[in-house]
């Protein structure tokens, strides 16, 4: 599918959507929402780098998942990106794995 069609794809997901300025593809008017999802971002593409990957925002309502190889994918959801990250992968990601939380955080 591309991108554009993308954006018709469907309703935003419960983390991207429900607030009240939100438009049809979850992209929100309200800048404190665009603020807190730009903060989320931050944070996943944190998390993506310790997998070398990169996830960006696009157009406010989807996710561009990105890994070091040039294979990129838009992706609409939370639960999409990380599905993403570990088909970049080819293997399962475990959030809990003591190695994935030590690069996360230098100082444990």
């Amino acid at each position: 599918m591309c991108g554009f069609c993308a954006l018709f794809a469907g309703v935003p997901h419960w983390t991207e959507g429900g607030h009240p300025l939100a438009d049809d593809v979850g992209a929100s008017r309200d800048p404190a929402a665009r603020r807190a999802r730009i903060s989320r971002i931050r944070f996943i593409d944190h998390l993506a780098r310790c997998h070398g990957c990169r996830v960006d925002d696009w157009m406010g309502a989807q996710f561009i998942v990105r890994n070091l190889r040039g294979k990129t994918a838009l992706v609409r959801t939370l639960p999409a990106v990380w599905s993403t990250l570990e088909a970049f992968a080819d293997h399962p990601l475990d959030p809990l794995d003591a190695a994935f939380l030590a690069e996360l955080d230098p100082a444990t």
